[in-house]
């Protein structure tokens, strides 16, 4: 039975050993630590996640391939009568030859000698395919892994067949041939789980499975033939469109659709379903109708007391089933299909471990370590199960299908309920932050204030190491809601903002067309500012205006000096008046006349010089928060120019250009004040205290992309006005830079970021769509339905 390998190898018995546990270890770590991807945006974790990830298969491929190697040393070669005969060569260590009448000694000799491998090695090779197959909380680590489903389906070809070569190899005198042939059933279940669930989350197959079946309409070319037939034959005939009648009905399937997903009975879960099922089409850029748009607006406007805390979490729960479609086993796992194949997978460990559990050891020479060693890959091999269907039991998928009717599960929803209090977050909750004064100073005791800091950042750069100390010093990552918020259970104060601000557009642009729609997205700051400007022009005109009516009524007990006095007073308010809206227009050109990155940088540095209090004391609450929304929302935004650039498509030129010389033209100039600035409030000032009578490119040409002293002008400009107009009009400012953002971004680069902990620009970019906001909508209604009609003469 079976065939020999023609050379026998080298033992290595104890590197086999080694590699069959650590690669079980590696698979209980993933399977715990996979999901931590999705909530941490640290690079730590991911760091971890991303070794472990490929360390997996190096391992699993190492034992693999030590057992190759080692083959025809399993159970002392596992030779018959006629294997020296065909190949010439004493099986076991020896490397002599013996002649036909020595071979059953020289076997049975050779299978207790220390020089063969105990025959439980060829138990083993399955449980590496099993490995290689991967746990059901990671398939891929990135969008890349999925692309390459074709090369992880022609690995499976190549591992098992190596897999079978060492089972053959095996055959004769293995005790474990039917525990074997199970656990290589499990293995290629695994492994071929993993390859459908890869080719789930590319692009082609995440596609092909989301698009609905293809619509040709009505048959047009059959209605026309008939048409020209009838008039031919000399019959009255025409065409009538029943517009009303489809209209009417198309707006009864809506409201019956609106009336349910509005219903209040539903859990998040449930809902963010049902809008995942529709909304999923955005992340590989497939457009959709607009009784889908209606339909989510009416659940996201319409519905009453609508929370943006409720929004973003509905938000939440779908981008984690578009992360489970995308990073996981869930296209698999999820399905009846899916069941079936666990069921089988767990039968064929059970069974397997019986066998081996009521196997003979000591008459088949199996050692102590390597009975242990087994029961840990059975044992490992169904806990890890087991864990994956608790994972499963309590996801998100699992309370929908829970809430579906008729189903008789009580006890399991209420199981589910018990233990909310102990679910993970579905996202990092946090943003990232970079601010350009600090970075260009310096962190204090990594980069010094007194020379240490340029030499440091140059080696840095030199050993091309300095992404990754920013990424570590410079990039703070900052929870989104705070302790206090935490405390009382509040939405996070910038959430709010960003649904408050959203809303009235959406509600405003519903019935409007794509155009308009369009129009509004690409807005920068163009509409605060103006907004802003019109109404400071109102308040002086109404101002004068009360004061001409007062002048009025006194007039004529006026002398001339003071009729002087009162056109002396107009003029200032005339002037006051074309002095604001100079200033309004110099901070309007700002967001208008530039590219995005400038405008973002020169924005992100204005912002921060504002935050430079002229006075202390206690601050109004409401510019409080405006001041925590605009520093967040800068630094945040530059910190997606500069680490992802990807994210902000529109700005993928020139915007790291600017970037570097702005940073440099800010070292050069702290450089040379370094004597009066201590910290970063001194580095502020100094940059205030710059005379800029003269635009900077008058003096400096075009040569220098900097914004540095451009941006020290704007914030000049914005500190003139009232404290509280300047932050009404940085905080929308920079509210409409993050939706402009988050609207050119595409949708493949969203779904990137979710297992990088995901990004706020991705939330808002998803609950834009949901409120009917974006290019993503074919707005155009057209199901009428014609007849022919056959008129009497």
């Amino acid at each position: 039975m079976g065939f020999n390998p023609p050379v026998p190898q080298q033992d290595s018995d104890w590197e086999i050993r080694a590699a069959v546990q650590v690669s079980l270890l590696l698979q209980v770590f993933l399977i715990f630590v996979g999901p931590m991807r999705k909530r941490s945006s640290s690079p730590t974790p991911r760091f971890i996640v991303w070794s472990c990830y490929l360390l997996a298969d190096w391992v699993a491929d190492l034992a693999l391939g030590l057992l190759l190697n080692n083959m025809g040393n399993i159970g002392g070669g596992g030779g018959g009568g006629n294997s020296s005969s065909s190949f010439g060569l004493k099986r076991g260590g020896g490397g002599g030859t013996a002649g036909p009448g020595s071979n059953n000694n020289n076997n049975n000799a050779a299978s207790s000698s220390g020089s063969s491998s105990p025959i439980i090695f060829s138990f083993w090779t399955p449980f590496l395919l099993l490995h290689l197959g991967g746990p059901d909380t990671i398939t891929a680590y990135s969008l890349e892994d999925n692309e390459l489903w074709l090369r992880h389906l022609i690995g499976l070809l190549f591992e098992l067949f190596s897999a079978c070569v060492i089972f053959f190899c095996s055959l004769h005198g293995n005790p474990m041939i039917h525990a074997t042939v199970l656990m290589f059933v499990v293995g290629i279940i695994k492994y071929a789980e993993r390859t459908f669930s890869l080719y789930s989350g590319s692009v082609d197959g995440f596609r092909n499975k989301i698009l609905d079946p293809p619509e040709p309409g009505p048959n047009y070319a059959k209605l026309m033939t008939e048409f020209d037939s009838k008039k031919k034959a000399g019959l009255v005939v025409e065409i009538d469109i029943a517009n009303g009648e489809a209209e009417q009905a198309h707006k009864e399937m809506e409201n019956q659709e609106t009336t349910r997903l509005v219903s209040k009975e539903k859990s998040v879960e449930a809902r963010a379903y049902d809008f995942f099922l529709v909304f999923r089409r955005l992340f590989v850029n497939v457009i959709l109708s607009f009784k889908e748009r209606r339909q989510s607006q009416a659940f996201f406007l319409e519905r009453d007391n609508m929370k943006a805390s409720e929004a973003f979490e509905v938000i939440e729960v779908e981008l984690n089933f578009i992360y489970d479609m995308v990073y996981t086993k869930a296209p698999v796992a999820y399905t009846r299909t899916g069941w079936v194949l666990r069921c089988i997978c767990s039968a064929c460990l059970v069974s397997a471990l019986l066998i081996f559990f009521f196997l003979d050891k000591p008459a088949h020479h199996i050692q102590p370590v390597d009975v242990g060693i087994t029961y840990a890959l059975l044992l490992g091999g169904l806990a890890l199960d087991a864990a994956a269907l608790l994972m499963i039991f309590f996801s998100n998928r699992a309370q929908v299908y829970l809430e579906e009717p008729r189903r008789r599960l009580g006890w399991l929803k209420w199981l589910r309920q018990a233990t909310k209090r102990w679910r993970t977050r579905r996202w990092s909750g946090k943003t990232s932050q970079l601010n350009l004064v600090e970075y260009c100073l310096g962190k204090p005791g990594i980069y010094s204030n007194r020379g240490g800091r340029r030499w440091l950042h140059k080696m840095a750069e030199k050993m091309h190491v300095d992404e990754i100390v920013d990424d570590f010093v410079f990039i703070r990552r900052v929870p989104l809601r705070s302790k206090q918020e935490e405390e009382e259970q509040e939405s996070p104060l910038l959430l709010d903002f960003i649904f408050e601000g959203l809303k009235p557009a959406a509600e405003m642009l519903k019935a409007k067309g794509k155009g308009e729609i369009m129009e509004m997205c690409n807005c920068r700051g163009k509409r605060v500012v103006q907004r802003h400007a019109a109404e400071m022009k109102k308040a002086i005109e109404d101002n004068e205006e009360a004061k001409r009516l007062a002048m009025d009524r006194i007039s004529k007990s006026l002398e001339e000096k003071d009729e002087a006095k009162r056109l002396a007073m107009d003029d200032m308010d005339r002037i006051r008046a074309e002095v604001a809206e100079e200033k309004m227009e110099l901070i309007l050109n700002s967001v208008v006349q530039s590219d995005f990155d400038e405008s973002l940088l020169l924005w992100h540095i204005a912002t921060d010089l504002c935050l430079l209090r002229d006075y202390q004391g206690p601050m109004p609450q409401d510019i409080s928060r405006k001041q925590v929304i605009s520093e967040t929302l800068s630094e945040y935004m530059l910190y997606l120019l500069i680490k992802q650039p990807e994210m902000l498509a529109a700005t993928a030129g020139i915007g790291l250009l600017r970037y570097r010389d702005t940073c440099e033209e800010a070292r050069r100039f702290f450089g040379s004040m370094e004597a009066w600035i201590d910290d970063s409030k001194d580095a502020r000032r100094m940059l205030l205290s710059v005379n800029t009578s003269k635009k900077p490119s008058e003096v400096k040409g075009d040569r220098s992309k900097s914004v540095l002293f451009d941006a020290v002008i704007l914030a000049k400009e914005l500190r003139k006005l009232e404290e509280e107009l300047m932050w009404k009009v940085i905080t929308g400012v920079w509210g409409e830079m993050l939706t402009y953002a988050a609207g050119k971004c595409r949708g493949s680069m969203h779904v990137r970021q979710l297992s990088r902990g995901g990004e706020l620009i991705t939330l808002v970019w998803f609950l834009m769509a949901h409120m009917g906001l974006g290019d993503m909508y074919q707005i155009q209604e057209g199901d009428a339905k014609a007849k022919l009609i056959v008129k009497d003469q």
